[in-house]
């Protein structure tokens, strides 16, 4: 039986440092194993409506596992529910600063701006989601949208046809009210 790397650098003699280094090893289990628990509840209490407990717990799991993306993303989200823009934006940012490429991190943070009627920021985050994803409807949609209540009807009414070709919610109806 080929023996554990951890363990086998510790000697058995010194009983104490072996049940140290076990203790050190069954907490960094506890923790993952918590961090993942306070995860699921935070889920669960998003899918049922109850943002301020998701935040809670979606903080939780981040004391505990800082660099897990996906709980500062859906901790975002449910700021944004809350209409807590702001606070969404620093979580978006967060998610940014470590993964740049993921398309839902902008998308996230462009409708937070444009709630906050950061109108540019919001077309440029879309653009961004538009050139990571390319088949983005919504990203079209939102951009196009933005475009046109700052006035420029004719990319506005563009992206609102590439979000029709891609079958984003109701940008056909978007665009009969906007594009005619």
């Amino acid at each position: 039986m080929k023996e554990n790397k951890l363990f086998s650098s510790v000697s058995h003699k010194n009983n104490f440092t072996y049940l140290f280094v076990i203790f050190l090893f069954t907490m960094q289990i506890a923790l993952s194993q918590s961090g993942e628990k306070y995860f699921n509840i935070a889920s669960q209490k998003s899918d049922s409506g109850d943002f301020n407990g998701a935040i809670e717990f979606y903080t939780k799991c981040i004391e505990i596992e800082p660099s897990l993306l996906e709980a500062y993303h859906n901790r975002a989200l449910a700021k944004t529910n809350l209409k807590n823009y702001e606070g969404a934006i620093i979580d978006h940012d967060k998610c940014i600063s470590i993964d740049s490429t993921n398309a839902d991190f902008f998308y996230g943070r462009a409708r937070a701006k444009y709630f906050l009627r950061d109108y540019k920021g919001c077309i440029t985050d879309n653009s961004i989601v538009i050139k990571l994803n390319p088949n983005f409807g919504l990203a079209y949609l939102n951009r196009g949208l933005v475009s046109v209540f700052i006035g420029n009807k004719v990319d506005g009414c563009k992206d609102l046809i590439k979000a029709k070709e891609l079958n984003a919610k109701n940008a056909q109806e978007i665009m009969n009210e906007y594009c005619k």
